[in-house]
C-alpha cells in the first residue's frame, strides 16, 4: 500500500478508506451482532452539532491520567475537557432511529485549548462550532464518521474521527 502523503487531496486517501465503508452505523450496530465487528466507517445524514458540559472525570480516571509512563518522564499529563463535542445525526437506513453521539477524537480536545488561549473564554464555543461543524460539513465535502466500540461494552459504538 504504501504511505499516504499529508495534504493533497483527500480522494488520495479515500481510496484506501472506501473499501472499509459501511451503508450505516446502523449496518455496522448490526454487523457487531452478527460477526463481532468492532470498527467501522460510514457516510451520516442530517447533522447538527452543539457542545455541551462534559461530566467531570472520576477520581479513578483522573488518577489514571496522570500516571506517567516510566520510560516518557517527559510527557504532559492528559487534560480534561468541559466540553463534549457532540453530532445529532441520521444515516442511511430508512428505519434509523436518530443518534447522538460525542466525538471522542483527540484532536478535538486539543482544539479546545488552542482557542481558549487564542480566543478566551468567550468565544471559544463559536470558533469551536466553526471548526468542528461549520468548516467541515460544507456541501462539497462527503464527511464520514469513524466509529468503533470497546470489548466490555461490544454494542456501544463511540464516534471516534471525522474524515
Amino acid at each position: 500500500m504504501g504511505a499516504v502523503p499529508p495534504g493533497g487531496d483527500w480522494r488520495d486517501r479515500y481510496k484506501y478508506v472506501e473499501p472499509l465503508v459501511a451503508p450505516s452505523l446502523c449496518a455496522i450496530k448490526r454487523d457487531q451482532e452478527e460477526r463481532g465487528t468492532s470498527l467501522g466507517a460510514f457516510r451520516p445524514t442530517e447533522i447538527s452539532f452543539r457542545l455541551t458540559a462534559a461530566e467531570p472525570w472520576s477520581e479513578s480516571k483522573a488518577a489514571l491520567a496522570d500516571q506517567l509512563d516510566l520510560f516518557e518522564q517527559d510527557l504532559a499529563p492528559l487534560q480534561w475537557v468541559p466540553l463534549d463535542f457532540r453530532y445529532r445525526f441520521r444515516c442511511a437506513d430508512d428505519d434509523c432511529p436518530t443518534h447522538d453521539m460525542a466525538l471522542k477524537d483527540w484532536e478535538a480536545g486539543a482544539s479546545y485549548r488552542k482557542f481558549l488561549r487564542k480566543y478566551g473564554e468567550g468565544f471559544v464555543q463559536e470558533k469551536l462550532r466553526q471548526r468542528w461543524y461549520d468548516l467541515v460539513f460544507t456541501p462539497d465535502r462527503a464527511v464520514h464518521f469513524f466509529v468503533g466500540n470497546i470489548a466490555a461494552h461490544p454494542r456501544t459504538f463511540m464516534l471516534l474521527g471525522l474524515f
